[in-house]
Protein backbone atom coordinates (compact mmCIF):
# COMPACT_ATOMS: atom_id res chain seq x y z
CA UNK A 1 0.00 0.00 0.00
CA UNK A 2 0.90 3.65 -0.61
CA UNK A 3 0.33 6.52 1.58
CA UNK A 4 -1.88 9.54 0.14
CA UNK A 5 1.29 11.60 0.70
CA UNK A 6 3.53 9.50 -1.76
CA UNK A 7 0.74 9.26 -3.93
CA UNK A 8 -0.11 12.90 -4.39
CA UNK A 9 4.07 13.39 -4.50
CA UNK A 10 3.86 10.68 -7.69
CA UNK A 11 1.67 12.68 -9.54
CA UNK A 12 3.29 16.17 -8.71
CA UNK A 13 0.59 17.83 -6.94
CA UNK A 14 0.45 20.26 -4.17
CA UNK A 15 -2.21 19.91 -1.43
CA UNK A 16 -3.96 22.87 -2.89
CA UNK A 17 -4.03 21.17 -6.30
CA UNK A 18 -4.89 17.90 -5.04
CA UNK A 19 -7.81 19.31 -2.31
CA UNK A 20 -9.20 21.96 -5.84
CA UNK A 21 -9.41 18.33 -7.90
CA UNK A 22 -11.10 16.61 -5.41
CA UNK A 23 -13.34 18.95 -4.34
CA UNK A 24 -12.28 19.07 -0.76
CA UNK A 25 -10.51 21.70 1.84
CA UNK A 26 -7.03 21.97 1.87
CA UNK A 27 -7.09 21.35 5.55
CA UNK A 28 -8.65 17.94 4.56
CA UNK A 29 -5.37 17.01 2.80
CA UNK A 30 -3.16 18.20 5.57
CA UNK A 31 -5.26 16.17 7.96
CA UNK A 32 -5.25 12.91 6.66
CA UNK A 33 -1.62 13.26 5.80
CA UNK A 34 -0.61 13.94 9.34
CA UNK A 35 -2.50 11.16 10.48
CA UNK A 36 -4.56 13.70 12.79
CA UNK A 37 -7.94 12.58 11.17
CA UNK A 38 -9.34 9.41 8.97
CA UNK A 39 -11.38 10.62 6.08
CA UNK A 40 -15.00 9.64 5.98
CA UNK A 41 -15.74 7.29 2.78
CA UNK A 42 -17.16 9.41 0.61
CA UNK A 43 -14.16 12.19 0.76
CA UNK A 44 -11.93 8.81 0.30
CA UNK A 45 -13.58 8.08 -2.61
CA UNK A 46 -13.31 11.65 -4.18
CA UNK A 47 -9.38 11.80 -3.49
CA UNK A 48 -8.95 8.14 -4.91
CA UNK A 49 -10.86 8.75 -7.99
CA UNK A 50 -9.36 12.05 -8.10
CA UNK A 51 -6.00 10.13 -8.04
CA UNK A 52 -7.10 7.55 -9.80
CA UNK A 53 -6.79 4.98 -7.22
CA UNK A 54 -8.79 2.23 -5.48
CA UNK A 55 -9.46 3.60 -2.22
CA UNK A 56 -7.97 0.47 -0.67
CA UNK A 57 -4.48 0.96 -1.60
CA UNK A 58 -4.38 4.27 0.03
CA UNK A 59 -2.91 3.31 3.34
CA UNK A 60 -5.39 5.70 4.73
CA UNK A 61 -8.12 4.84 3.06
CA UNK A 62 -7.67 1.75 4.20
CA UNK A 63 -7.71 2.42 7.92
CA UNK A 64 -11.11 4.09 7.50
CA UNK A 65 -12.07 1.03 5.21
CA UNK A 66 -11.28 -1.44 8.53
CA UNK A 67 -12.92 0.84 10.82
CA UNK A 68 -15.91 0.85 8.76
CA UNK A 69 -16.62 -2.60 8.52
CA UNK A 70 -15.28 -4.54 11.45
CA UNK A 71 -16.12 -8.60 11.58
CA UNK A 72 -18.17 -8.14 14.84
CA UNK A 73 -20.28 -5.62 12.68
CA UNK A 74 -21.20 -8.45 10.32
CA UNK A 75 -24.28 -10.69 10.39
CA UNK A 76 -23.06 -14.00 12.28
CA UNK A 77 -21.37 -16.71 10.25
CA UNK A 78 -20.36 -13.71 7.36
CA UNK A 79 -16.87 -12.97 8.38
Amino acid sequence: MTSLRELRAERLLSIRELARKASVAPSTIFLIESGRTIPRQRVARQIALTLRVDPRDVDEFRRRIEVSYRPEDLPSGRA
